[in-house]
């Protein structure tokens, strides 16, 4: 349930992109997102894949502890922790998906529904209040601690530090590609997201 509305599947509500593959190709060339970084966005996904768990703690306790990210988790100004726990899988099945995922129209789609998720003007309800919209500015600085967090647990499985570094920068690029299709404007409602 997000923002007072339960979604099944990652893709529900979601037919088309409003992304075309040529300005998703164009956003990935503005990364410097290459061939290389797919291939070692793949060698991190099987190795993030297993950690997730580990990976949401320290995200969650850097939410949890900045309060200014912590209010959109929150009721009665208090840590939901029953939200935190229903998110909890959407989150790893990011982590997975991101690393995954081919980056081709369909991926897209998938970053679209999240983002639909969270710009719809849903109806509060007693189980979920309205969440305050998310501000760009938080999105695209979480994007360093979401980044940081990870290259730990891409040293763990023995690779060579200069495969850990582009499995790293691969992150990177994907999490700051996640963000941008967040953000991509919906010709629908007419305004920026």
């Amino acid at each position: 349930m997000i923002n007072g509305k339960r979604y099944e599947s990652t893709s529900a509500g979601i037919t088309s992109s409003t992304l075309s593959l040529r300005e998703l190709v164009l956003i990935k060339r503005m990364l410097l997102f290459t061939r290389e970084d797919e291939r070692y966005l793949q060698m991190a996904g099987e190795i993030l894949s297993d950690q997730s768990e580990t990976i949401l703690d320290i995200w969650y306790d850097h939410m949890v502890a900045n309060d200014y990210l912590a209010h959109y988790f929150t009721r009665d100004g208090k840590p939901d922790a029953e939200y935190l726990r229903t998110l909890r899988p959407r989150f790893g099945s990011w982590i997975r998906q991101l690393c995954q995922r081919p980056a081709d129209n369909p991926w897209s789609q998938l970053e679209q529904a999240i983002a639909q998720r969270y710009q719809d003007q849903a109806v509060p309800t007693p189980q979920m209040p309205d969440l305050p919209a998310v501000f760009l500015r938080y999105l695209v600085t979480f994007i360093y601690p979401v980044t940081n967090a990870i290259r730990p647990f891409l040293s763990k499985n023995g690779h060579q530090p200069e495969e850990i570094e582009k499995m790293h920068q691969a992150w990177f690029k994907a999490v700051s590609l996640s963000v941008i299709l967040w953000t991509y404007p919906d010709p629908v409602a007419q305004q920026p997201c």
